[in-house]
């Protein structure tokens, strides 16, 4: 198994994907020099976007699709850390070719834009930050334009495909990338692979990353535990077999349910070299701000008159994108070939401690860890927070930001982590370090955690789903960014619980201030965490774990730090974490998300079931108008601090009226 500086990345995808025969002739005739670059920009499609709506003064916006042919140098510096690289294939000029497809966004006339591109680490190829910046459709058509506001305000949007996968068929919403394989002086490269899987009715279930060596079944190991820390038991050989060299037929053992999780190890073949798709963000990036044409002439679509127009850029990316943006820094591909920045100001969203499972033999990127699925893949090693640290169980000393720092290339950053990532992703670990003690985070870097949840909303969970939505925050972090980066006005404070005033504790001190809700008692699960040892399939973890903190609660259950979202200042329900309910593990975290637990409705209510949270007649005994003048107030403060945009408090307030305690507050509990 090989790892860049010890950290190891995974894989999503297997085979080479749709674009099979990218290495066409005249790309490769046209590569005649060294150096990793873009080579050509190959423009399939662009016209107008959103049916010629248009935008204020910055009018109309038009879209181009198309693909990107690049090479990357295995012998350059700036690749060196590039796992299996120096294997793949190349070229007769040495490179390696591999090609993606994108996205570009911009206003018809760009001179009237904003000057800032917005650059979105897609997620498993899709554009969901798009979505939740917007609120409308993820395409381009005039019903997806939601509020418009990346349009509103004259931003470029980018997006490009990073991740290889073959499961992506012919759809060209999906943005990805052909990555090749690597091989040994010719030979196929094999190795030891684990896939996890749960739920037996879910449509990857018994699939593989990577081919098998062999349909033996010598050569392969089936295990299933009901829980992440009970005991691996075999599944006979009776129970599974390879269907394909790419999937596993199992019959599930008598009394397992939903959530078991198989754990299947097995000798696996043709790693792809996952780790260019952080060669594919930079240089794409980087041609499109510094380089006015391809090697074939194509004009670069972001510059007017040979020269560029887009002053700043900024990354985001959310869930596996988010980790991925951590990554993209803490490998140091912040810094171009030429030494350049690549992005100005990046946010994370949801994001918590992790890092990526990609730059790795064998990775998988689509895996992220959580209690219950996927713990055991390498994606939440040391370093966790951004500022250097030494790290008391392996003693290594290192941070998300010491290469960056050491080439002058660090960007402005804002983290926007909910609540769930402090239960799943180990999330008080980029506020403390790896000793539990707080740090102080670096003048380049914010971080916010909402009193909300990552809003999964997974199937199996207990309780019904927390349905406040994170992206509202999201959007004041990114405007945040932008007048960081472009204007030099300093962003909202890093707000988060903290060790040093006690709203941060551990799960038993948490669990002293849990109400009492009939049915519902204080769970104490989180995702634990030691360093593992990957150099064996299931890696084994430390019997000491790193010290891991949760957000104090108040009487109602609810969380008393961080950026405190209206409805935790004006409750209606306890909003904590989601937990597996019957035949699915009952009793686990259920994967990120945030569960709703309403108040009684009223004091009789309260009294006959036993329940200790006040009931919402007696919080709001003047009903409606009380509870939204309050909750306007929660608003107000949030947006005077910059943790809301002010448009999107206006909405907050209107739906305060409409919204969630709407039909209790208007039937006349008084």
């Amino acid at each position: 198994m090989l790892y860049i500086r010890l950290l190891p990345g995974v894989l999503l995808g297997l085979t080479l994907f749709w674009f099979a025969g990218c290495q066409n002739t005249s790309d490769s005739e046209a590569i005649e020099t060294g150096g990793s670059r873009i080579v050509h920009l190959d423009i399939t499609s662009r016209g107008p976007a959103f049916g010629g709506q248009i935008f204020g003064e910055v009018g109309p916006y038009e879209i181009l699709t198309g693909t990107a042919s690049a090479v990357a140098d295995p012998d350059a510096a700036e690749n060196s850390g590039i796992v299996d690289l120096i294997r793949a294939p190349r070229n007769d000029s040495g490179l390696v070719e591999y090609k993606f497809n994108f996205h570009i966004l911009k206003p018809l006339d760009l001179m009237k834009g904003n000057g800032v591109s917005v650059y979105e680490i897609n997620n498993r190829g899709r554009r969901i930050v798009y979505q939740y910046f917007n609120g409308g459709g993820t395409g381009y058509k005039e019903s997806d334009i939601g509020s418009g506001f990346l349009m509103r305000q004259g931003y470029t949007y980018i997006s490009s495909g990073w991740m290889h996968s073959a499961d992506a068929g012919g759809e060209t919403s999906l943005l990805l990338a052909n990555l090749p394989a690597a091989s040994e002086d010719g030979e196929t490269i094999t190795g030891i692979s684990m896939e996890e899987w749960i739920d037996p009715d879910s449509a990857s279930f018994g699939e593989l990353t990577y081919p098998a060596v062999t349909l033996d079944q010598a050569g392969g190991t089936l295990t299933y535990r009901q829980r992440q820390d009970d005991p691996r038991e075999s599944l006979p050989v009776s129970h599974w077999s390879y269907e394909t060299r790419t999937s596993v037929d199992v019959t599930p053992p008598e009394g397992s349910d939903a959530g078991t999780i198989y754990e299947f190890i097995y000798e696996a073949q043709d790693p792809v070299v996952m780790g260019l798709g952080f060669a594919a963000i930079r240089d794409f990036v980087s041609f499109g701000r510094y380089e006015a044409v391809d090697e074939f002439g194509q004009t670069n679509p972001l510059f007017v008159d040979g020269a560029p127009v887009l002053k700043h850029t900024v990354a985001i990316g959310s869930s596996q994108s988010g980790r991925m943006v951590r990554d993209f820094l803490y490998q140091g591909f912040n810094r171009d070939t030429a030494g350049r920045f690549v992005f100005d100001g990046m946010n994370a969203y949801v994001a918590g401690a992790r890092r990526t499972f990609v730059n790795a033999r064998f990775a998988q990127p689509g895996r992220w860890s959580r209690q219950h699925e996927d713990h055991n893949y390498p994606m939440d090693e040391f370093p966790f927070t951004f500022e250097t640290t030494t790290d008391p169980l392996s003693g290594k000393t290192d941070g998300i930001l010491a290469v960056c720092t050491a080439s002058e290339t660090c960007p402005k950053i804002i983290q926007v982590d909910t609540e769930s990532e402090w239960y799943g992703a180990h999330g008080s670990l980029v506020v403390t370090d790896a000793s539990g003690h707080m740090v102080n985070l670096p003048g380049n870097v914010r971080y916010w955690m909402l009193t909300t949840a990552h809003l999964q909303r997974d199937a199996g969970c207990r309780d019904p789903a927390n349905p406040v939505a994170p992206f509202p925050y999201y959007r004041a972090a990114f405007d945040a960014t932008v007048q960081w980066v472009r204007d030099d006005v300093e962003p909202p404070a890093t707000s988060a619980p903290s060790v040093d005033d006690g709203t941060a504790v551990g799960p038993k001190e948490q669990e002293e201030g849990y109400p009492t809700i009939p049915g519902k008692p204080f769970n104490s699960a989180i995702s634990t965490l030691g360093v593992r040892d990957f150099s064996s399939w299931p890696p084994i973890e430390s019997v000491e774990k790193y010290p891991l903190f949760v957000p104090r609660l108040d009487k109602d259950g609810n969380s008393t730090a961080g950026v405190v979202i209206p409805e935790g200042v004006v409750p209606l329900a306890t909003m904590g974490k989601a937990i597996r309910g019957p035949g699915f593990s009952a009793g686990e975290l259920c994967s990120a998300n945030g569960s709703w637990l309403p108040f009684p409705r009223t004091m009789n209510d309260r009294l006959a079931k036993g329940d200790s949270r006040l009931s919402i007649q007696e919080r709001y005994p003047d009903g409606l108008k009380e509870y939204a003048e309050k909750y306007g107030r929660a608003v107000e403060m949030l947006v005077s601090n910059r943790y809301l945009l002010p448009e999107d408090g206006s909405t907050f307030k209107t739906s305060a009226m409409s919204g969630l305690g709407a039909g209790l507050l208007e039937s006349g509990l008084r």
